[in-house]
């Protein structure tokens, strides 16, 4: 699903369209069928898709295969190295969108063509990849940094799909790490670590893998820099470490698909208290008035207005007593066998997708982020008044956003465990 170059990227603010292609870029379909129960579940190598683009995309996959829509999941790794498929208005970007419908449309169909009896086995292990994020500096601000005391789910799922003769089918791979490993100002397009990884995998085990992109909403790689060499020797070493755990895996016959969704209506973020909204209306409006008077700051300029924005709703929102348009998310659960995926339409923080995992009443969970839309972050409740950029910056839901998807992702996990 590589793009044309000189699309423009997303991911970072600023940056610019993209200049060339370093490795491409996939999307990987897995189907599955239980008798009549049949199931998608789609990995791609972007940052994210908006829900209105995952309602396509199921429509096209449906009128393709005849699966209802919402028996379709679809992951994206969150490579911040990848085109922008449904932001921009650029010609580029509405033709690549439209196209990856049809794409995904394809792969769905040609995976439900080769359908092979499957066995499963899972095993878990740990990588060191990944660190927190939320640097407490001196002050007592938080910024993008480093945090090696703060929460970092190092967990690391593997799922071993064979055909009862012991031909690999496929390799599903559960971790969370943000893949930013080239820093904010490459333009050159990407799969980031989880595309080095795969390359590890697929050439040592022969089974198509799929990065499934867990709960790194406060999470990124222990190195970054402006160069290729932080991907490949990350994706090395947590490819590494998921061959070592393939190997080990014994696989049995697994029975029954079954899949569960359920839309929240999430409370939009109102910054605390009125003034508080105001103060920073005020604030990004300065800021927006210096970002007009420059050039080439089209990025940063996007983000500042659509805060201001935020904050204006909300400060009126306190004013009048109307409460704001709820923020509208999708968690959904697919059960194949013993494992069970749980899914959430954000970057949610670390703890919060261990506390799923942790309480499930599936034996084996794996936590999705990113996964059939983009709301953007949620962070823990804890983190709120901490403030730090994915508070200040990224987020629109309040502090209840977090336990509320917590809460639903159990029920829909009990669901299509009962």
């Amino acid at each position: 699903i590589t793009p044309a170059v000189g699309i423009p990227m997303v991911g970072f603010a600023g940056r610019g369209p993209s200049t060339d292609v370093h490795d491409p870029l996939y999307a990987t379909c897995l189907a599955l069928r239980d008798g009549d129960d049949v199931a998608f579940l789609v990995q791609c190598d972007l940052l994210q898709l908006q829900a209105d683009t995952v309602a396509d995309i199921r429509r096209h996959i449906e009128a393709a295969t005849g699966v209802p829509g919402d028996r379709v999941m679809l992951a994206c790794t969150h490579t911040h190295y990848g085109p922008s498929v449904d932001r921009d208005e650029a010609t580029i970007v509405h033709a690549y969108r439209a196209h990856l419908a049809h794409q995904l449309a394809g792969a769905a169909s040609e995976a439900l063509g080769d359908m092979r009896e499957a066995q499963l086995g899972l095993a878990w292990g740990e990588s060191d990849i990944a660190i927190n994020r939320r640097e407490r500096r001196e002050d007592g601000s938080i910024w993008l940094g480093n945090n090696p005391d703060g929460p970092v789910d190092r967990s690391l799922g593997v799922a071993r799909i064979e055909t009862p003769g012991g031909y690999p089918l496929a390799c599903l791979v559960n971790f969370a790490c943000h893949p930013v490993s080239q820093s904010g100002r490459m333009q050159s397009l990407s799969a980031d670590f989880p595309g080095s990884a795969r390359d590890v995998v697929e050439e040592l085990t022969g089974a198509p893998m799929l990065y499934l992109q867990g709960a790194c909403g406060d999470l990124n790689p222990v190195a970054m820099d402006h160069a290729y060499e932080p991907a490949r020797t990350l994706g090395v070493r947590l490819g590494c470490e998921v061959v070592n755990l393939w190997e080990r895996i014994s696989t049995d016959a697994a029975e029954g698909v079954a899949t569960s969704d359920t839309t929240e209506s999430l409370p939009r973020y109102r910054y605390g208290s009125e003034e508080d909204a105001r103060e920073l209306a005020a604030e990004l409006s300065q800021q927006i008035a210096r970002l007009e008077a420059a050039e080439g700051n089209e990025g940063s300029l996007w983000w500042a207005n659509r805060r201001r924005d935020g904050a204006v709703s909300a400060a009126e929102s306190w004013a009048s007593g109307e409460p704001l348009e709820p923020v509208e998310a999708e968690m959904s659960a697919l059960r194949f066998g013993g494992l069970a995926l749980a899914s959430a339409p954000a970057e949610i923080f670390t703890e919060n997708g261990a506390l799923v995992k942790r309480e499930s009443p599936a034996d084996d969970t794996f936590f999705l982020g990113y996964t059939n839309g983009s709301i953007g972050y949620v962070p823990t409740r804890a983190a709120y008044p901490e403030g730090g950029y994915e508070v200040t910056h990224a987020c629109r839901v309040d502090p209840d956003a977090g336990d509320m998807i917590n809460d639903a992702c159990l029920r829909v996990l009990a669901d299509v465990t009962a």
